[in-house]
């Protein structure tokens, strides 16, 4: 069984108390917590591959309402449309109100707030607003290798 002392000899500097233990005769120092956060900043400003930036589209109160009201997206990028218009609305795709699959419904988006999705499959995907049936756009959802060859 271990016997556990303080020791005012500090492995990383003498301000610090380290624990002398019975183990041959080794020190555990606080190592181990200041090499977990000192790991924590490396991890934290190493830049990594970062999450692409959402595709935007802002909520307009006139013509065409969605801006672009066709946006051309590719598969897997995150869209968020943002509503600085003063009224709620919704981005429900087409589906959701037809008789047919719902690739998404934002419910209610009140005024200043955003609605995000993570991205869609390659397709076509009509959507309007629920409260105001005459605010229509359209995602056209391309495979990300289509739209490299055009550019």
């Amino acid at each position: 069984m271990p016997c556990f002392q303080r020791d005012t000899d500090s492995f990383f500097d003498d301000h610090h108390d380290t624990i002398k233990t019975g183990f041959h005769g080794g020190t555990v120092v606080h190592w181990m917590s200041r090499a977990i956060v000192l790991s924590f900043f490396i991890t934290a400003t190493i830049p990594g591959q970062a999450a692409a930036p959402p595709f935007e589209i802002v909520i307009d109160s006139g013509s065409p309402y969605y801006f672009p009201a066709s946006a051309k997206v590719p598969a897997g990028a995150p869209i968020r449309w943002d509503n600085p218009t003063g009224s709620p609305h919704t981005i429900t795709q087409d589906g959701c109100v037809q008789e047919g699959p719902c690739a998404f419904d934002s419910g209610v988006v009140p005024p200043s707030d955003s609605y995000t999705i993570p991205g869609l499959s390659p397709g076509r995907y009509p959507y309007q607003c629920r409260l105001h049936p005459i605010m229509r756009g359209v995602l056209v959802i391309t495979d990300p290798a289509e739209m490299s060859s055009h550019t």
